[in-house]
């Protein structure tokens, strides 16, 4: 007779398959931070996260010296944004320079870079694993966590401290792969993720060049079609094609497999519409989705919920 397979042991099977397409990922990882480190400079990597009212809301970045990024967290209620530029890397240590500002209810991300101008610079000497916490004009909290990898992509210290579990009611993607059949069409160094007490439909935007824009949300939206999710991957059926999402930690959070949803946008080119996203180059952002829609300007695509 057949034994019936328990909850507990196919949450185990699970793990493995996620621990083997992990694997894949963290080699593609390494293969971009030893490409990077070919040029000679080591590399920052590292999680900024919002905190107070915006608690749960973290992006993930991997910089190199003379760089900046800029960290954007917004929920309706109050807008965080920064700007952090790594000056130097030496010595087992980051040289950082931060700008950040908030602003009570929305601001979109050009408005708020143009005013990160305006507010007070401050420097700081980064040691791998510490937290950082930071003031922010206006009012606000934003701390950051990082790690350093040398010459050749190895990290002086991994990011351990971070959970590899999503919470429920969060998305994440983490270093997110995405495939067309066996086709790779975007292999990120970077992630994003929404807080877990989000209001509305938690969504992720991943640009992936040629195929267009690709709108993940843990909720049913007009247009969408479901995609199965078992930890880090997602499997998604769209116009007779299959797309395969992998990420290095699991999508969502909760203890079974779960679903989440994807809009295709494929005439999507970021200058057409207006956003400040480089046409061939595949970024992501996360957010609570009719914000989302609104920011990217994609609203004639794509209902609300």
């Amino acid at each position: 007779m057949k034994k019936a397979v328990t909850f507990r042991e196919k949450k185990r099977l699970t793990r493995i398959v996620f621990a083997g397409f992990s694997a894949v990922l963290v080699a593609l990882s390494v293969g971009l931070a030893y490409t990077y480190g070919q040029s000679g400079s080591p590399l920052f990597q590292y999680v900024a996260a919002a905190g107070g009212e915006l608690r749960g809301s973290s992006t993930n970045y991997t910089a190199h010296p003379g760089s900046r990024q800029l960290v954007y967290f917004s929920n309706g209620k109050l807008t965080i944004a920064a700007t952090i530029e790594v000056k130097e890397i030496s010595g087992g240590v980051a040289l950082l320079k931060v700008r950040a500002k908030s602003y009570p209810g929305t601001v979109d991300r050009e408005t708020s870079e143009r005013e990160l101008k305006s507010a007070q610079p401050r420097e700081y000497t980064y040691v791998p694993l510490e937290k950082l916490s930071m003031p922010v004009d206006g009012g606000g909290v934003l701390s950051l966590v990082g790690a350093i990898a040398d010459k050749v992509g190895n990290l002086s210290k991994p990011l351990a401290s971070h959970s590899v579990e999503a919470e429920p009611g969060q998305i994440v993607l983490m270093f997110p792969a995405l495939l067309r059949g066996d086709r790779v069409l975007v292999n990120l160094k970077v992630g994003a993720g929404t807080g877990a007490g989000l209001r509305g439909n938690a969504a992720i935007a991943l640009y992936a060049p040629p195929d267009g824009l690709f709108i993940f949300a843990l909720q049913p939206f007009d247009g969408a079609t479901p995609c199965e999710v078992i930890l880090g991957r997602a499997i998604c059926s769209l116009e007779g094609n299959e797309y395969t999402l992998f990420s290095a930690r699991p999508i969502t959070g909760g203890d079974q497999e779960s679903k989440i949803w994807v809009l295709r946008v494929p005439a999507y080119i970021p200058s057409k519409a207006g956003v400040r996203w480089r046409d061939h180059e595949g970024p992501i952002q996360a957010g609570e989705l009719s914000q989302l829609l609104r920011e990217l300007r994609v609203e004639g695509f794509a209902s609300r919920p």
